[in-house]
């Protein structure tokens, strides 16, 4: 007697569909290899908003956002209006219905608009892996974040001086979110790019072993993640040089930060020409007619975080990237705040460290990547050098409190930031790298997404404690205790991570949902 199936529901259908078509998606992009002009494309987009994440919120807004609250904050009493000429000033504002240290406030609103990143990250990650929504989505976020940016000096001249600081707040919190989202999808394209670049299609030709094909894509990704990196961070010096001459030849320090975070923005918006035209789409499937477009990125999230036991590598990864980058994303902000307050550095003193930072990580990434071929190490070797060199420098500013030295005078801070950029851009572009050998087929987004979660998502961790320990001591070197232990818990991950075992987990996952539904 036959065997009568059960009708396939229209869900099963979709699904199936779907599954099918990622299949003909990835051979497709294989007859469509990697152009020059694109390439071109992808790296200008590094240069345009290389200058947002290097000079404007790296180094202008935070600087920008404590002195409008030091201007519109009173000192401790809560009744005498905050004298920011005095070294070491200790004065509170008003955040919310709550008074905050003047130097906390700029980590609250990065803290805040990271936190509103996070829903962005959940709710359009999915959506970038169907359709053409890639490119979409991330023109559109940087537009509007670079809009935002460009207003900034535009909106502060409204209203009264005492508003300034919550409208900047508001502005950075619309483009930093922004940013963030865009950089998603923008990260998106390197695991396709590293499938369908000319080098690997050739190799694919000659039947490699499959040792040889992982070797020859990792080193592709590590190639376009070092590039971009450093290609950005080259953007970022140049938006500081020019901050820097507007600064000096504006007479108020002050009015003159605030025009150069409006020209970074502008920069960012001319420099998405060249993405905006020679980016391709490389469709993915559609988006299952059965799923809400509201809710299917929230749920493949959802879905995604389930498979842990599955991905466990993957997710071991993303736990020390989680504390990593959050440490990383700490240091900068804080320790402008440190040199303002407790060194006495002035507007011109911190745009200066702001050039010697970038210029210091676009060396770092060429300096290690020489170390790195010169040994012979593995990137997961590089991750955990660069992460034990970053460890010393919040141990070097806690020194401070019982030696003579750990940023106590000025030349001290030059040291420091030397120190601090050479494996800054090293050890994000070895992150990147690693992770992208570690994502599933046809899941390169919703797992960039996550990448970015765990990245912007938790740096609302460190601004949020650092600022409250610096709030409730009134020392901003305190904050140092919390980046130390934050930085050695993600080396201490990475030494149990197994890149073999997470690489073949990624290759069984997607080939077994496949299966699953076909």
């Amino acid at each position: 007697m036959a065997e009568i199936l059960p009708p396939i529901s229209e869900t099963e259908k979709d699904e199936k569909d779907e599954e099918t078509i990622v299949a003909d998606i990835i051979e497709d992009d294989e007859k469509e290899p990697l152009t020059t002009k694109e390439l071109r494309g992808w790296y200008s987009y590094s240069f345009a908003c290389g200058a947002y994440d290097t000079a404007v919120i790296g180094l202008f807004i935070p600087v920008v956002l404590e002195n409008l609250a030091g201007k519109a904050g009173y000192e401790l009493d809560l009744v005498t209006p905050c004298n920011t000429t005095v070294k070491n000033y200790k004065c509170v504002v008003k955040f919310g219905t709550e008074y905050v240290d003047t130097s906390s406030y700029s980590l609250y609103i990065i803290a805040l608009s990271v936190l509103f990143q996070c829903f962005l990250f959940i709710g359009g990650s999915a959506l970038a892996d169907h359709g053409a929504n890639r490119k979409k989505f991330l023109l559109f976020y940087s537009y509007t974040g670079a809009i935002a940016t460009g207003l900034f000096s535009l909106l502060l001249k409204a209203g009264d001086q005492s508003e300034w600081y919550w409208i900047a707040g508001i502005l950075t919190i619309i483009s930093n979110c922004c940013y963030g989202a865009a950089y998603v999808f923008y990260l998106a394209y390197i695991p396709i790019y590293s499938r369908i670049h000319p080098k690997v299609l050739s190799l694919k030709k000659t039947d490699p072993s499959k040792e040889n094909l992982i070797k020859t894509q990792e080193e592709i990704s590590t190639s376009l993640s070092a590039a971009s990196t450093s290609i950005g961070f080259v953007a970022g010096l140049l938006v500081i040089f020019i901050g820097l001459g507007i600064v000096l030849g504006i007479n108020s320090p002050d009015f003159g930060l605030q025009y150069a975070i409006s020209f970074g923005g502008g920069w960012w918006v001319v420099g998405l020409t060249a993405p905006l035209l020679l980016l391709k789409t490389h469709p993915r499937p559609p988006l299952p007619s059965t799923e809400n477009i509201f809710l299917y990125s929230f749920k493949r999230t959802f879905k995604t975080i389930l498979s842990t036991k599955n991905l466990w590598q993957t997710m071991k990864f993303l736990m020390a990237w989680f504390f990593l980058s959050d440490g990383i994303n700490t240091i900068a902000p804080l320790a402008a705040l440190f040199g303002k307050v407790n060194l006495d550095l002035d507007d011109k003193d911190l745009i200066i460290i702001g050039i010697v930072v970038p210029l210091s990580a676009a060396i770092g990434v060429y300096f290690f990547r020489l170390i790195e071929k010169v040994f012979k190490l593995s990137i997961k070797t590089m991750i955990l050098i660069n992460s034990f060199l970053i460890i010393m420098v919040p141990v070097y500013a806690l020194l401070g409190f019982v030696l003579p030295f750990g940023l106590k005078e000025k030349w001290e801070v030059w040291l420091f930031t030397v120190y601090f950029g050479l494996s800054l851009g090293s050890v994000q572009s070895y992150c990147q790298t690693l992770f992208c050998r570690l994502i599933p087929r046809g899941h390169e987004n919703e797992f960039f997404s996550l990448f970015l979660i765990t990245a912007k998502g938790s740096s609302w961790l460190g601004p949020l404690i650092t600022g409250a320990i610096s709030s409730a001591t009134h020392d901003t070197r305190s904050g140092f205790w919390f980046l130390a232990f934050s930085l050695l818990f993600p080396f201490l991950i990475f030494l149990t991570v197994n890149v073999e075992k997470g690489i073949e987990d990624a290759n069984n996952f997607a080939k077994n949902e496949m299966e699953e539904k076909a």
